[in-house]
Order: structure tokens, then sequence, then C-alpha cells
């Protein structure tokens, strides 16, 4: 749908073939340079990512995140246990395998009788606790506990996050899939190429299955469709264009690193409605963090990560309202809430590929209602702009 465009306009001066090759090769090409751009980026941040010293990156926000965690328990939010230093050496030493602990409780609850009187006496009962001797499963020390702290929790959720050990089973899985990934592309392609050449061609095969009585109403639903689905995919291309070259744009004049890899990513996952840009936004703190390890969090890295956000920030305002307006508004024709009801039953139906769907999906339904089922208000109310 997105190089339907493109063969149109090719058409006025090639034969049908020549006019989709071409689409197709320029799509290869497209997709050629964005390899070229974005590989070595992506394995060069990799190689540094398994080369941080993820404890430095855990000690550089230690400062903050105890900051937090203070300004929390000030305000009443959290409750923190004061344990001493030796308190904790005491239970190291009592933990220990082997060892025999005593605990001393105090029973009140005994009577000893001295002569012809009886009164109540505190007797000591002694209780010994043999951890044994016998190997004991160790717990994993990175697993979080309900009785960790804050800055603890934290902690091992960073380093579950950025953890090295990862990456080789994120690179196997890679691997795994590279060569469906291919076979995909490639039918993809063939089968697109004979779309593209012979434009009615979709067409013909809904017709041929559709009855007679419905065939013309079926045919009016699908040039509906195609062109509105059209409007929007072109418009989603434009979409990631325009908040890549943005997002670089901006990072690069702040001097942050990786900017162009940053900005690909969120306009990519821009794409999933509501929380794609959360997503790109914590990408780019992430990749912002760990290309700044041996620097100070108040002086150097927490202006940067300002001005990530900032940026941010920026994108997401003329998304919001410059972009999606004309993306949404003229392509499927959608009134805001339409889009954000269709948006929440697309992510409970199907999660985020639901999400990613939800429009183009509502936006076909909205045309078959149309054309079959126009006798009733809630089609009539919702087709309206159609």
């Amino acid at each position: 749908m997105i190089g339907a465009p493109l063969v149109k306009f090719l058409r006025r001066f090639m034969r049908k073939s020549f006019a989709a090759a071409i689409t197709l090769i320029s799509f290869l090409l497209l997709f050629g340079t964005l390899v070229w751009i974005f590989v070595p980026n992506i394995v060069n941040q990799a190689r540094n990512l398994a080369s941080i010293d993820y404890n430095e990156i855990i000690k550089n926000l230690e400062e903050p995140m105890e900051d937090w965690n203070n300004w929390l328990a000030d305000k009443g939010l959290i409750e923190t246990l004061q344990v001493s230093e030796e308190q904790l050496q005491n239970q190291n030493e009592l933990d220990k395998p082997g060892r025999i602990r005593t605990q001393v409780i105090s029973v009140d609850s005994l009577l000893r009788a001295q002569g012809d009187s009886s009164h109540t006496s505190n007797v000591a009962l002694v209780i010994e606790i043999d951890n044994g001797d016998h190997a004991i499963a160790e717990e994993n020390p990175d697993e979080i506990n309900e009785s960790d702290g804050f800055i603890e929790k934290v902690r091992k959720q960073i380093k579950a996050l950025l953890n090295p050990s990862l990456l080789p089973s994120i690179f196997g899985s890679f691997v795994g899939i590279i060569g469906d990934f291919l076979i995909a592309i490639l039918s993809i392609f063939f089968i697109s190429f004979f779309f593209l050449k012979e434009q009615g061609l979709f067409g013909n095969m809904i017709a041929s299955v559709l009855p007679d009585k419905y065939e013309k109403q079926g045919m009016t639903a699908l040039d509906e469709s195609s062109n509105l689905l059209i409007r929007y995919f072109v418009g989603v291309f434009f979409q990631i264009t325009i908040i890549t070259v943005f997002v670089w744009i901006g990072l690069s004049l702040l001097g942050i690193q990786n900017a162009l890899l940053i900005a690909f990513f969120a306009a990519l996952m821009n794409v999933i409605p509501y929380l794609g840009p959360l997503f790109g936004a914590v990408f780019a703190v992430v990749i912002t963090i760990s290309s700044q390890v041996d620097v100070s969090f108040y002086d150097i890295l927490l202006p940067r990560l300002g001005k990530v956000l900032i940026v941010f920030a920026l994108m997401q305002l003329m998304d919001n309202f410059l972009i999606q307006p004309i993306v949404f508004g003229k392509s499927v024709k959608a009134h805001p809430l339409e889009i954000f009801i269709v948006v929440l039953v697309g992510a409970k139906l199907g999660g985020i590929p639901g999400m990613i769907i939800a429009i183009p999906s509502y936006t076909v339904l909205r045309v078959i209602g149309k054309v079959f089922f126009s006798e009733f208000k809630i089609v009539q109310s919702i087709t309206r702009s159609l």
C-alpha cells in the first residue's frame, strides 16, 4: 500500500512491470541504507554494553537513589529500617552453617511453688537451633526479595536490565530467527511484486469469493478501504521519517551520543499508540546512562538526561498536535476519542501487536459497516465522516 502511489506515478512513463520492479528496488535500497546506517551502531552499542562495569553504574546511581529514598522517607511515603553494623555482624555470624544458635525466651506463664504461697516467676527457656552441616541452597544474590530495601531493589533491577550475560542468549535467538526472517522477506517481495504490478489482483480475488448480489458492494468497500489504508500507511511512513530527523538533529545539537540510533528507535516505537513514546524515552535514558559511566551524576549525567527528555517532550508535542492530526484525521477520519477506545480494545485483545493493528482494522470495519450495514444508527454515527 505504501508503494501503490509510487507505482501509479511511474506507470505514466513505463510499463507496469518496470514500475513495480523499480518500486521494490526502492524499498530494497531504503532497507539496505537503514541496515548500513544502524547495524554498525547497534553492534558497537552492544559491545559497549558488554564491556561496561555495571557495578560502577550502580555505584554512580547510589547517591541519587539514596537521596530519593530519604526524600520518600521524610514525606512518610516509605518506612526505613535502621540496622547497626554490629547487628549485621552478629546476624551473619549466627547464620553460618553448622553453628549452634541459642535463643533465650522469657516465659512468664509458669508457676513455681515456694512454701505455702504460689507466685508467678519468669523462667528462661533456652532453645538451641542447629543450622546443620548439610549443604544449604544459596539464594540468588541478584533475586529481588521482599526484605530488600529500596536501594537494594533498584540496584538489582538495574543489574538485571543491563546484565551482559543476557547478550549471548539474545544473539543466539537472533541467529536462530534470521533464516526465517530472510525467507519471509523474499516471500513478501515476491508476492508484493505481483500485487504492485496488477493493482486489481487482490480485488479480483475478493470478488471471486463474494456472492453475485454482494459483489458490487464488496468492491466498493475494498476500494474505499484501500484508499484510506494507503493514506494511513504513507502517513505513518512520513511520521517515522520526521520523528527520526527531528530527534536526531535535536540530540546531536545537544551533544548526546548515539543520537541517530536513539532517534530511529524512538520513531519506530512511536508507531505503538500511547506506550511507544514511553518505550523510546526509556531506551534513550538507558543508552545515555550506559554511555556515561565514569561521570558525576548531578554535574554531568543529570543535565544530559534532562536534555534528552526535553527533546522527547518536544517531539511528543509535535507528534500530538501536528503529525497525528494529519495522519489520523485525514487518513482514517476518526475522532480522537474513537482512536483511544479502539487502541484500548486492541491492547486488551492482542497486547502491543493489537495496539498497532487496531487503527487499520477499525478503518476497514468502518468501511464495511458503511457499505453493508448503513441502516443501523450506530454505524451511521461512526461512519459519518467517511
